[in-house]
């Protein structure tokens, strides 16, 4: 049920790139111990993958350049009400390659965290092959949804 809130309250936080959460090399969970190949790619994502964030009145809009992937590699996730997850994995193998032989696939991972007003649970995507665009709505400033 909406309420309004105290004019005096803060102004949200704005979008915030979280830092990654791969492990590093030097951890004691390294692949490189491990007795068989590791399932999906950690190596950094290809140097033309990148986020940008546009913030406008009504939403918050996320543009993230995935040459390479698909769709179906492609998954949003959201943790806390207020981390949108973005991982994409690509799998480059004889089957998916053409027949050339490639170098293992690849991996993008980028977490981001929003203030109060960010509505994660109507986060709407589309990728036309290359771009994911993602439009994250904002609350309406002095109405908040309770639960």
């Amino acid at each position: 049920m909406p309420h309004t809130l105290p004019s005096d309250l803060p102004q949200p936080d704005p979008p915030t790139i979280l830092e990654s959460t791969l492990p590093d090399s030097s951890s004691s969970l390294s692949t490189s111990s491990a007795p068989y190949a590791p399932f999906l790619s950690h190596a950094p994502p290809p140097p033309e993958c990148r986020l940008e964030i546009t913030t406008s009145e009504s939403y918050y809009r996320l543009d993230v350049r995935l040459p390479g992937f698909t769709r179906e590699g492609i998954t949003l996730a959201t943790k806390r009400r207020r981390i949108l997850h973005v991982t994409a994995d690509m799998w480059d193998d004889d089957h998916h390659n053409n027949g050339r032989s490639g170098t293992g696939g690849g991996h993008f991972e980028r977490r981001v965290a929003f203030g109060y007003d960010a509505d994660l649970g109507h986060v709407r995507a589309e990728f036309d092959g290359c771009v994911l665009r993602i439009v994250i709505p904002r609350r309406t400033p002095g109405v908040f949804l309770g639960r």
